[in-house]
């Protein structure tokens, strides 16, 4: 007769076991002297039952599990959820209250408190429904829980620290085109699950509307280049401007991804992904070519008109998906400031009427060229935001060293002020950079970085924020990025300017981080994007230094060992806290409703400006809901009697009760003794599958006492133990991580 079980469980496991056959499948490594771990899940529908518990004096347990402080044997077919004896659950996710607990299907997991199926497939949060994020663990659409139940994990804030994870400054292929003046762009164009960073390269990036650069693509992950030397790209006769900022996105509806750009001798050009020549831009006839100049133009491309083919905007001229002239043709270099630096025009419905417009600083054209509104003032560089939150958008404006704000619909000027600065304003980006819920105004000017807050009503108002030094006199109108790296509704600032990379606080115009990278300046800017595909954000930079000379651009303020530099240099977090972010970035005019994280363009675009569906930014990068949706590990421990006489089965179940996936390989470590510090550790496993929100895995070991090991036996289970230099997993709690079982031996036979 078997007698004197004991076990005392601080908490125990959720989703299978329950039979002498104890989990199947193996995890992780054993000791020597015994010791063997492995891992399983197994079982069927769950539900609270009466406990059965055993008379101290024995009466066996014929399930083998032993659940709960009082040691409870559960009736065959149950296993230990959280103390008690439930129901075995085959799918290893229980999900609900303890009094209302359920079993969901296979597959499904569990948020607030509800059994769901993952949805539709998704790069990002945009991709998902309102109310939905994207579950980078599995690519799926999830809902968003809310309340009590949400699980976030916010960075803290710590000194901002990034480092170089990689660069590009040299080639075999075309060597001495080692020159980027262009703001990158960033998609994953091969479908490999990587993002990669298309760029622009010169060898001294001319003001000569046919000077020769080609593009070059580079892995996201390494910077490693892409493509052969011999694809159509490389070629002279299909060379592109070196001032242009190109687009990427699917301009045919073919599933992938396109690259455009300004031509070396005037126009549009497109390639594939791969490399190979698509067209070059025609008029409208197809047959003559189209090569008005267009130096240092960007381009951007969305769906205007509602036909089932994207449009192409260059300054002012609006081409087909196929390349050919659709209206503007003269006005390749609207939406320049000043004159001879290429238009930088934006695209959006200003009118309502559910198609968009070519916006620049000073006129606004539906896609056939008639116009909608001019201004009468100074042409130069646009964003669009509801500024005010009276839910019409406005447009700001940089222009001839000043900011404006016009009404969208009608073009009226309804504020100006004149820009700190001795430059003549670059391309303005919007956002909330102090975190009290209005948008406000940034821009580049030459000696100054400047944000500015706008007031609507009856007296609309400009002012200036907070102003910062800056060294821009070669074009004096750079770009600039924004992004909310640490999570706390306050945007920092991404900014080069002819000597240094910079991070502002968007509160205060605090220097958050500088670092030494020259560039001549035209349009560039650092884009934050994940350009690795590691759900942690970057920021790439580029670099240029033909013009870092004696007679040239100088740093007279450049400390020891810093020195002018060229190329592509991406830069993360040290301690990978940022946010994370999404895995595009496709045109200068960025503004997340104009691209889904596939590279497809969104038909009709939403209106940026209208949430929840928009932002109401400009140039900024985020990834949208569940950007702080955590995991939450907890562990439960139950002790079997399956290897009995000669030891015992020590189950760790481990479970997501958060609101964010963990991929496989979650450690788990098996101790002697109630303090991991001063135990004996009896061996490591990790998890082999990916644990959504509610799904679980055990997995165990098997305990065979070495000499001096008496009983009663102590057990104690750690998982996703954060040890001195291990960053371990972000969790909401992290309160929960282990569990417990004491009084535990095999029981004697009498």
């Amino acid at each position: 007769m078997v007698s004197g079980c004991a076990a005392a469980l601080f908490v125990a496991c959720s989703g299978s076991e329950g039979t002498e056959a104890g989990p199947a499948g193996t995890g992780g490594g054993g000791l020597d002297g015994g010791v063997d771990a492995f891992a399983g899940a197994a079982g069927a529908d769950a539900s609270f039952v009466d406990s059965v518990v055993l008379p101290g004096d024995g009466g066996g347990c014929p399930s083998n599990i032993l659940c709960g402080a009082n040691a409870i044997c559960c009736p065959e077919g149950n296993e230990c959820y959280e103390g008690q004896c439930v129901a075995a659950c085959e799918s290893g996710t229980h999900c609900g209250e303890a009094a209302s607990l359920t079993c969901c299907a296979a597959g499904e997991v569990c948020l607030s408190a509800k059994c769901e199926a993952p949805g539709d497939p998704c790069d990002d949060s945009y991709d998902c429904a309102e109310g939905e994020f994207c579950e980078p663990t599995i690519g799926k659409c999830l809902s968003q829980p809310a309340g009590a139940s949400l699980c976030e994990f916010k960075p803290p804030v710590l000194p901002f620290n990034p480092v170089v994870e990689w660069s590009w400054t040299g080639s075999t292929i075309h060597p001495t085109f080692v020159q980027v003046v262009n703001t990158p762009v960033v998609a994953d164009l091969d479908g490999d699950q990587v993002p990669d960073v298309v760029i622009v390269t010169s060898e001294n990036y001319t003001s000569d509307p046919t000077g020769v650069a080609y593009l070059r693509v580079l892995d996201g992950k390494t910077g490693a280049e892409k493509w052969a030397a011999g694809v159509d790209a490389y070629q002279k006769a299909n060379a592109v401007n070196p001032r242009s900022c190109p687009a990427i996105a699917d301009i045919d509806g073919d599933g992938d991804i396109e690259i455009v750009a300004s031509k070396s001798t005037g126009g549009a050009i497109a390639f594939e992904a791969d490399g190979t020549l698509k067209w070059k831009s025609m008029q409208a006839d197809g047959t003559t070519p189209f090569n008005e100049a267009s130096a240092s133009s960007s381009i951007a491309i969305a769906h205007m008109d509602g036909d089932d083919k994207p449009e192409i905007v260059m300054g002012g001229v609006v081409l087909s998906s196929e390349g050919r002239v659709i209206s503007g043709s003269g006005l390749a270099q609207a939406a320049t400031n000043p004159a001879g630096y290429g238009g930088v025009s934006i695209v959006a419905d200003v009118d309502g009427d559910g198609k968009q417009d070519v916006v620049t600083g000073r006129r606004a054209w539906k896609v056939d060229g008639t116009l909608l509104w001019d201004n009468g003032k100074a042409d130069g560089y646009p964003a669009i935001a509801d500024l005010d939150g009276d839910g019409k958008p406005e447009v700001a404006v940089a222009a001839a060293g000043y900011v404006r704000v016009h009404d969208a619909v009608t073009g009226a000027q309804l504020a100006v002020l004149d820009m700190p600065g001795t430059g003549a304003g670059g391309p303005p980006t919007i956002a909330d950079f102090d975190a009290d819920g209005v948008m406000e105004i940034a821009s580049a000017n030459g000696s100054m970085y400047n944000v500015f807050e706008y007031v609507g009503g009856a007296t609309p108002a400009l002012t200036a924020k907070w102003s910062r030094g800056t060294q821009d006199q070669s074009s004096n109108v750079t770009g600039s990025s924004v992004f909310d790296f640490e999570g706390d509704g306050a945007a920092e600032v991404v900014y080069g300017d002819e000597c240094y990379f910079r991070v502002y606080s968007g509160t205060d115009g605090t220097v958050l981080y500088e670092t030494a990278n020259s560039s001549a300046t035209i349009h560039e800017y650092p884009v934050v994007v994940d350009v690795d595909g590691d759900n942690n954000t970057e920021v790439v930079v580029v670099a240029n230094d033909h013009n870092h000379t004696s007679t040239g651009v100088q740093c007279a303020d450049y400390k020891g060992g810093d020195a002018p530099r060229h190329g592509v240099f991406v830069y993360g977090d040290a301690n990978d806290k940022w946010v994370r972010t999404r895995k595009i970035w496709n045109q200068h005019a960025y503004h997340i409703t104009n691209i889904n994280a596939d590279g497809t363009l969104p038909k009709p675009e939403p209106m940026s400006w209208v949430k929840p569906v928009g932002f109401n930014n400009y140039r900024v990068s985020t990834q949208g809901a569940g950007v702080y949706n955590a995991p939450d590990l907890a562990v439960d421990l139950e002790i079997s009697t399956v290897a009995c006489p000669t030891g015992l089965e020590v189950r760790a179940r481990v479970k997501n009760q958060g609101a964010l996936g963990v991929g496989a390989g979650v450690k788990v470590e098996f101790y002697l003794g109630s303090d991991p510090a001063t135990g004996t550790l009896l061996g490591e496993a990790t998890t082999t599958k990916a644990l959504l929100p509610g799904q679980s895995e055990v997995v165990a070991i098997t305990f065979k006492p070495a000499s001096g090991q008496t009983p009663p036996w102590v057990f104690t289970v750690v998982v996703d133990g954060k040890k001195a230099g291990s960053t371990g997993i972000d969790e909401c709690l992290e309160d929960n991580n282990t569990a417990q079982a004491g009084g535990v031996q095999c029981p004697t036979v009498k």
